[in-house]
C-alpha cells in the first residue's frame, strides 16, 4: 500500500504545527494583556508593585541597559507561571496526549523567551545587539520604559498594535 506523502504531512504534522503557533500566541498575548492590564495599575496588586518598584525603578530614561541584569528582586514569573499551569491542566483534559505534550513544550519555551529577552533588551553587550531584528525590539522595548503606557509586548508587538498601545521609537530615544 502507497500512502500518499503529502496527505500524510499534512495529517500528522499540522496539528502539531498549528498547536505549536496558537501555543505560543496564547502565551505572548497573556503577557501583553497582564503586562498592560495588571503590571501597570494599581488593580495588579503585588505584580504592579514588584515591576513598578524593581524593573521599571532599574530600568528608566537614562539607565535602559546595564553591564549586567540589575532587577533579581521583584520576580513577576510566578504570577505569569499560575493562569499558565490552571490552563495547561484544562488542556490535559481536552487533547490528546501527543498535542499536550506539544502544548506543555511550546509553552515552557515561549516562555522562557520572553523572560529571556526581557533581560537581554536590558544587558550592554548582549550577543544578540548583532541582528537587526533584536535592535528593533529592543527599540521598541525601550519606548515602553520612556512612555509605559505604550508597547507592553515582550516578543510580539502586534499585539500592541491590536491594543492601540504600539508607539514607534521617536527621537526621545
Amino acid at each position: 500500500m502507497i500512502v500518499d506523502r503529502g496527505a500524510w504531512l499534512l495529517s500528522e504534522l499540522l496539528p502539531f504545527a498549528l498547536t505549536i503557533a496558537g501555543t505560543h500566541l496564547v502565551i505572548s498575548c497573556s503577557q501583553t494583556l497582564l503586562h498592560w492590564r495588571l503590571g501597570h495599575r494599581r488593580l495588579g496588586g503585588r505584580f504592579f508593585r514588584n515591576h513598578i518598584n524593581f524593573h521599571h525603578a532599574y530600568y528608566a530614561r537614562g539607565h535602559l541597559a546595564s553591564a549586567a541584569y540589575q532587577c533579581k528582586e521583584g520576580n513577576n514569573t510566578p504570577f505569569f507561571l499560575i493562569p499558565t499551569i490552571l490552563v495547561g491542566a484544562a488542556v490535559f483534559f481536552v487533547l490528546p496526549l501527543g498535542l499536550f505534550l506539544t502544548v506543555v513544550a511550546t509553552a515552557a519555551a515561549s516562555f522562557y523567551a520572553h523572560v529571556y529577552f526581557d533581560k537581554a533588551y536590558h544587558v550592554e553587550g548582549t550577543r544578540l545587539e548583532r541582528f537587526a531584528w533584536f535592535r528593533r525590539k529592543q527599540q521598541l522595548h525601550f519606548v515602553h520604559h520612556l512612555h509605559a503606557n505604550s508597547n507592553f509586548a515582550v516578543i510580539d508587538f502586534f499585539w500592541d498594535r491590536l491594543l492601540g498601545t504600539y508607539r514607534k521609537p521617536g527621537r526621545d530615544m
